[in-house]
């Protein structure tokens, strides 16, 4: 069988200019995103930990590695980290620039191993992003919009309508799951939860006195995806079907593992100075490594989502589920798009709850506010946050303002220069 063409990541780019320059680099992610892909276009040589005899081979004699065609790419190097110490020590003696690749899913929670700080690199990879999934053939990128002044416009069209986006959600940014049909999709992305709770908690060191727990733990989590839900409420929705509620280092533990294995992700809240006031959002914004994880683990099908017909235990926290699960989908792509340009993702919020930006992307003394609604409309109601965010701050920062949604056209709004782009033409 002909072997499938490698698709570009937006890490690419990245990767490349970091290992002309610099000895060894770690990749991190959760399984199942496309690290060893990704690192096999750049390397020479490949020893995977995760096959006894290649294993045993470096723990005994790991100087083969300084002897292998460079660079040497060591997958899975957890599973040996006498060879993460080893490399370590070798950057100290001068190991050069572009010789090691690490790629590595999560390292257990007791370990000892040094983190490699000022001598390892490490890039985080996430699923498929909107650009690596080819929505469009015109993008409009974020690099583009952080350089954007008062005359810069977007145009352009998109072919996608809700039922599209809800179908790519439905197809996952993982590269090996996406391809399959739509009922091996629904198995694949079922196991993929499954071994998290059964095998990759213990497997990282983290002792499971109750699978269910976790279980429900993760599906409270998921029904609160892109809100700043307390933890004491997911708490309390995942121990509402459960006798025994589990003690607080319990779930700690819980939280720090998902964390660990790169299953949820947090928002931080943007933090101000000038003119906008000290009373807003301390509490973290909650996402998921992918929104079609999210949707196995609450069990939605395409006509619940469509429909709006959610499960009570999620209407507790939203009852807007496919507003959760499109600006889900959205974030997945711009926390890679902010990474790649050297930016930062945020959100803003004040503790009333009257004022609310979905994303911000601050590169310097640049803000790129992202209001996301699954509508096609691009209503004053909708971008009312951004104008009221630009007169609040006006003076201290260069503001770019955008409307995402699942609209045909865009275009910027000439009354108030609000760039009203279709998510799937939202590029790095």
């Amino acid at each position: 069988m002909e072997k499938e063409a490698y698709e570009k990541r937006i890490i690419d780019s990245v990767l490349k200019q970091d290992l002309e320059e610099l000895p060894a680099i770690l990749i991190e992610g959760a399984k199942a995103v496309g690290k060893t892909e990704t690192c096999m276009q750049l390397a020479q040589t490949e020893f995977n930990m995760d096959n006894m005899m290649q294993r045993q081979l470096l723990k005994g004699n790991p100087q083969i590695i300084l002897n292998s065609p460079k660079p040497v790419l060591i997958d899975e190097w957890q599973l040996e980290p006498s060879i993460w110490s080893f490399v370590r020590h070798e950057v100290d003696n001068g190991l050069p620039d572009g010789s090691i690749l690490f790629t590595g899913s999560s390292i257990k929670v007791q370990s000892r191993i040094h983190s490699g700080s000022g001598r390892i690199i490490r890039l985080k990879m996430r699923p498929y992003t909107i650009e690596e999934r080819q929505m469009s053939d015109q993008y409009i990128r974020v690099s583009d919009l952080l350089q954007a002044d008062d005359k810069y416009q977007v145009g352009g069209m998109s072919q996608w309508n809700i039922t599209g986006y809800i179908d790519e959600i439905y197809r996952s940014g993982f590269p090996g799951i996406r391809k399959k049909s739509e009922h091996a999709r629904s198995k694949l992305l079922q196991s993929y939860v499954e071994n998290i709770v059964e095998h990759e908690f213990t497997e990282n060191g983290f002792d499971i006195q109750s699978p269910k727990s976790v279980y429900e733990w993760l599906k409270a989590y998921a029904a609160a995806v892109g809100t700043e839900t307390k933890y004491n409420t997911i708490i309390q929705a995942a121990m509402a079907n459960n006798i025994e509620l589990p003690t607080r280092p319990t779930l700690n533990k819980y939280r720090e593992a998902l964390e660990i294995l790169y299953i949820t992700d947090e928002v931080e809240p943007f933090l101000p100075a000038g003119k906008l006031y000290a009373n807003l959002s301390k509490s973290t914004k909650h996402f998921m490594l992918d929104p079609a994880i999210v949707l196995t683990l609450l069990e939605v099908d395409k006509e619940q989502m469509i429909h709006y017909k959610a499960p009570d235990y999620v209407s507790r926290f939203n009852q807007t589920l496919l507003c959760q699960i499109i600006e889900s989908f959205v974030y997945q792509s711009l926390v890679v798009y902010a990474e790649a340009n050297g930016a930062k993702l945020s959100y803003f919020r004040d503790v009333r709850g009257n004022h609310e930006i979905d994303f911000i992307i601050q590169k310097g003394m640049t803000l790129i506010l992202f209001e996301v609604k699954a509508d096609n409309e691009a209503k004053d109601s909708y971008v009312k946050h951004l104008n009221w965010f630009e007169k609040e701050i006006a003076g201290e920062c260069q503001v770019v303002k955008v409307l995402l949604n699942t609209g045909e056209y865009a275009y910027t709004r000439q009354q108030d220069h609000v760039h009203v782009i279709p998510i799937s033409m939202l590029g790095c």
